[in-house]
């Protein structure tokens, strides 16, 4: 028994030595600050710095004010601002990388030229975790998030608002998502909602890139509303290590002030331009799409090209559920209702399905190199100069 106990004991210790000797040590508060001014550097992010004081034991809290974003990629020149951001610091158990907890406030303000451009900013709850290597200056992981998020503009009165924001960039996952978005025209007019909708990007088992996409509960103003959309796409010639420093770039241009779509179009453009260079198919796994009635469910394969009109060439098909709807909607090529005579293309399209299982209408397509789209055999679509 007493040597049952003395080795109980001796594993204590063992276990203890070890715990004790890989803690994270205590980061100084000069420390601390060196690392967050290199990060406000490199963001663009100006900051007058109001208090620094060490936490906990082993961490740094530091407080700022007359927080300044230059907002990139927008009509006009516009800036975020705020103050009382709490910055908490922490060293970690990898050398060169260090743990920073950010709490934003309440208020804060995007100022522009023009006052229509203006919004007052409402956040509850918003903030993130970011790990960041301090060699490379790039982020490891970051997670943010956003439990209510609100802009509203002072004279018009047009607002944004949406619930649940999360950001997220591990080394293998980068997401996007949120509930409950709305958003107005001027006088709280509403121009469009959703309940919910998710953006990931993630690699694959074989190291390939997928891209995952869903919404659900989208209403526009509009006679065609894609109220849930699922979106499931994968490609074996961008591999996740080539794709990833772009995905990783264009996260940190949206955190740092470049307006939304345009860092959506820069990766889109970039991811595209790789896409090409591989000369791999880019597979369309699965969509679906529903709209009042109707139910499309497919698959396709397209190939990134410089030379085709549309950066494409591909095939997909198509089963559609509710085509009488369609037909309802937008007539025959015989008989087009107006919506019909103003997007003939849609109804030459409608005409070309073939009957399938269980009340569905079938669709063959091919996306060509020019640009015309065909459809079980039939062009239903074709640029405007002809070809």
């Amino acid at each position: 028994m007493r040597v049952r106990h003395a080795l109980f004991s001796v594993g204590i210790c063992a276990i203890s030595m070890i715990a004790f000797n890989t803690r994270a040590h205590a980061i100084s508060v000069q420390d601390a600050r060196t690392a967050v001014d290199a990060i406000l550097m490199q963001s663009g992010i100006s900051a007058t710095e109001l208090d620094a004081r060490m936490i906990d034991g082993d961490a740094v809290e530091l407080v700022y004010d007359a927080i300044s974003l230059d907002l990139r990629g927008y009509s006009t020149a516009r800036e975020l601002t705020m103050d009382d951001v709490h910055v908490i610091v922490r060293d970690t158990d990898t050398a060169g990388q260090l743990d920073l907890d950010i709490k934003l406030p309440e208020r804060a303000k995007m100022h522009a030229e023009a006052t229509s451009d203006q919004r007052d900013i409402t956040m509850r709850n918003a903030g993130g975790y970011l790990r960041w290597d301090t060699n490379r200056n790039v982020p490891v992981t970051f997670d943010g998030s956003a439990s209510f998020l609100t802009g509203d503009e002072p004279i018009t009165r047009k607002h944004w608002l949406m619930n649940g924001l999360v950001i997220q960039w591990l080394p293998e996952l980068a997401r996007i998502a949120w509930q409950a978005a709305e958003w107005t025209g001027a006088n709280r007019e509403k121009r469009g909602s959703m309940q919910s909708a998710s953006f990931v990007l993630y690699p694959g088992e074989n190291g390939e890139t997928h891209l995952d996409y869903g919404h659900d509960g989208l209403w526009l103003p509009s006679l065609f509303q894609p109220r849930t959309v699922r979106l499931k796409s994968s490609s074996s010639g961008l591999p996740w290590t080539e794709a990833q420093p772009i995905i990783e770039k264009g996260f940190h241009d949206i955190l740092t002030g470049t307006a939304p779509r345009m860092a959506r179009r820069q990766i889109g453009d970039a991811l595209w331009k790789k896409a090409a260079g591989n000369g791999a198919p880019v597979k369309v796994d699965e969509f679906y799409i529903e709209s009042r009635g109707l139910e499309a469910l497919g698959s396709g394969e397209f190939l990134a090209q410089a030379a085709a009109r549309y950066g494409f060439t591909g095939d997909f098909d198509v089963k559609l559920l509710g085509q009488d709807r369609l037909v309802d909607l937008l007539g025959t090529p015989d008989s087009p209702t107006l919506l019909g005579a103003l997007v003939p293309f849609a109804v030459d399209g409608l005409a070309a399905g073939r009957p399938g299982p269980q009340g569905t209408t079938e669709y063959d397509g091919k996306l060509l190199p020019d640009g015309r789209v065909v459809v079980n055999g039939l062009t239903v679509f074709r640029t405007a100069d002809g070809s």
